[in-house]
């Protein structure tokens, strides 16, 4: 049986956190704080976008199973991770075939000398104690089950490549025709070398992403496939000027993005 299990992160104050040169990785960074830690303001409004995700979902498909994590238990990168690869690993594989992961909080970038990153730039997701670098995606979707397509939405700072762990240049609509894990579709806040915000109307906050995305659901007609969906909600972000929103389409055949959202449905005519 064709099911959806969706995984939504959010993370609205992460932990501050520095690069330890003697560990070489990252570590929580404790106070004093120094000159290069990263400090993190709390955004106020990841709860409404999670809500905002989990409505989309269940209109799409109401018997699908969705994990939110939120509390600073559930968001570390043992957590996190953890539950991500319960529902891509082949061994004893989850009865999903459809799998949403949501990502939304604060992005950064730090510099590196990886020569598989061109741009030298590595981006990463902050969690509540470690952050999430986008070169762990990169063994995450090769090792993955071949039998899953993918949805990953990121509304955060830096975001086009986040989940990909790969540079590549600017165009709005990214498409790789290589069969390196899962068929997948990415729907990013922003382009790596930019910020994603907030909008804030009626008491409410949201990320801008997220604002655009749930107005473009409003309309049955965006609902039909990720590309309608993606056209509608990209022309309300990029209207801003400081963000545009991006597709990226991994997909030998690329059809993957042909489906309506968030379903196991086949691709509409």
């Amino acid at each position: 049986m064709s099911e959806v299990h969706a995984v939504l992160i959010g993370v609205a104050q992460p932990a501050p956190v520095r690069w330890s040169e003697g560990d070489g990785r990252f570590v929580t960074a404790t106070q004093p704080h120094q000159e290069h830690d990263f400090l993190f303001a709390a955004l106020d409004g990841v709860g409404s976008d999670l809500t905002s995700y989990t409505m989309m979902i269940i209109d799409a498909a109401p018997d699908a199973v969705i994990s939110r994590l939120e509390t600073p238990e559930d968001t570390t990168l043992a957590a996190v991770t953890a539950e991500l690869e319960k529902h891509v690993r082949r061994e004893d594989p989850c009865t999903c075939s459809s799998l949403v992961i949501v990502l939304v909080g604060h992005g950064f970038q730090v510099q590196t000398w990886d020569p598989a990153e061109p741009d030298r730039m590595d981006e990463l997701f902050a969690l509540s104690d470690l952050p999430l670098i986008d070169d762990w995606w990169v063994p995450f979707w090769r090792e993955a089950r071949r039998d899953l397509t993918a949805t990953i939405v990121v509304d955060s700072c830096h975001s086009e490549t986040i989940v990909r762990g790969l540079f590549v240049p600017d165009p709005v609509i990214v498409r790789e025709l290589v069969n390196d894990g899962p068929r997948r579709v990415i729907i990013s806040a922003s382009m790596d070398a930019q910020l994603a915000y907030e909008h804030s109307m009626a008491g409410q906050t949201q990320g801008v992403l997220t604002r655009g995305l749930e107005l473009a659901w409003a309309l049955p007609d965006n609902r039909a496939s990720y590309e309608t969906w993606f056209a509608s909600a990209s022309s309300i972000v990029n209207r801003t000027i400081l963000q545009t929103a991006v597709m990226r389409i991994i997909d030998p055949e690329q059809t993957v993005q042909l489906v309506p959202p968030f379903t196991t449905g086949a691709p509409t005519a």
